[in-house]
């Protein structure tokens, strides 16, 4: 082969830009998983976030606002004061989380969220191909609490977890006969009822944007961090080129010019060293020895008559 052939420089040349070449390859693969893994935990934040408010509101049973915003006309039910003076209106956990999303997705630079089922109620919270899948993935699990699904699509990281029912949902998901009436003159008595505690009623659906590459390895390396694994690099390829290279190139002209009738010139090489160049270079000049002695006990026995 070629590479045979070739001198011990270019090998380890070769070698040593394979090495690099490997470990920006391992690099890179590292990126890719702590990219997913750092989107994960920040979708996962989100959502858990948005489990523990629609906790708060369901226990609560509905939050009541004594005005409507303009972007945030709908509501379960409304109740005037006692005096008649002041009107009420009711949000349930659905509608409260709705509007929440709408707030975030306005306002937030990153993260956006929103609260979908196979039994919707409003048509604006039907899910999508991605959320869809993700649901009946949830409903099939043996074992939905330790399932999640994500996915890369159109520069945007997808996360989304399950809601499992809990025995403050059904009193609206239950039976329809036990829900409000409220809730029965709003959205009618045939969807989204028949639930028992920990079925999946739904999911939270987050949406980041992607992370570069770039993006992910700022998080880790600053310009000392590179600035250092440079000088790594550097350091061993200069040490092993002086150490080795450099030497075995100086070891083999001497040697050379031994063989061309130049038995005088200097070797060096520690005697109490454990380097392999000094032994070799060692074994050398005891070769260059033994030969200059033989060549003058050939000149002695040819100068005797």
């Amino acid at each position: 082969m070629l590479l045979s052939r070739s001198s011990l420089k270019l090998k380890f040349s070769l070698v040593f830009f394979l090495t690099v070449f490997l470990v920006v390859v391992a690099l890179l693969i590292g990126v890719q998983s702590l990219k997913t893994r750092q989107l994960r935990n920040e979708a996962m934040a989100v959502a858990e976030q948005v489990v523990a408010f629609r906790a708060w509101v369901a226990n609560t049973g509905v939050v009541w606002v004594d005005h409507l915003a303009p972007e945030f006309r709908d509501y379960l039910s409304r109740r005037a004061s006692g005096d008649k003076t002041l009107e009420f209106f009711s949000k349930n956990p659905a509608l409260a989380t709705r509007e929440l999303s709408d707030i975030v997705s306005k306002t937030a630079t990153r993260a956006t969220f929103r609260v979908t089922s196979d039994e919707y109620r409003n048509p604006a919270n039907a899910p999508d191909a991605f959320e869809t899948s993700a649901i009946q993935l949830f409903k099939d699990s043996k074992d939905a609490k330790q399932e999640y699904r994500e996915a890369f699509e159109s520069g945007q990281y997808r996360y989304a977890q399950p809601i499992f029912v809990q025995q403050s949902c059904l009193k609206c998901h239950g039976d329809p006969k036990d829900a409000p009436p409220d809730v029965i003159e709003k959205y009618g008595s045939q969807k989204a009822f028949g639930y028992k505690v920990g079925d999946v009623r739904g999911i939270i659906s987050v949406k980041l944007p992607d992370m570069t590459v770039l993006d992910v390895v700022r998080t880790f390396l600053n310009p000392y961090t590179i600035g250092l694994i440079l000088l790594a690099f550097l350091l061993n390829f200069v040490y092993l080129r002086q150490t080795l290279i450099v030497r075995l190139e100086r070891l083999a002209k001497t040697t050379e010019s031994i063989a061309a009738g130049q038995m005088d010139l200097p070797l060096e090489a520690r005697t109490d060293s454990h380097d392999e160049v000094d032994h070799v270079t060692r074994a050398v000049d005891l070769l260059r020895n033994s030969v200059v002695v033989a060549m003058r006990r050939l000149q002695k026995n040819l100068s005797q008559p």
